[in-house]
């Protein structure tokens, strides 16, 4: 799924455009940690995977762009536990 990007936020409407999904992650410790705060997924788009993909997203700009990740909402706490595997992206 492609997915529209704005400073500090990948987000996706549907085709009335309708906000239908996004993850948001502002720029903390002089713009080097993104902390990703909110992961929204409308219910009519649920159980697509589309919240895993809206943080890869942020995965793929992070590595992109030599940030950390600060994964504070609770969507985002449960990916990285789940994928030990980006663990080298967490600030510590």
């Amino acid at each position: 799924m492609d997915f529209i990007r704005e400073p500090n936020r990948f987000y996706f409407n549907d085709d009335s455009g309708r906000l239908a999904g996004e993850i948001t992650f502002p720029a903390i410790n002089d713009d080097q940690t993104w902390a990703i705060e909110h992961t929204f997924v409308r219910d009519d788009f649920g159980h697509q995977g589309i919240a895993a993909q809206l943080t890869l997203a942020v995965i793929a700009a992070a590595k992109d762009e030599h940030k950390l990740i600060d994964p504070l909402c609770t969507y985002a706490k449960a990916y990285f536990t789940r994928h030990p595997e980006y663990a080298d992206l967490l600030v510590h």
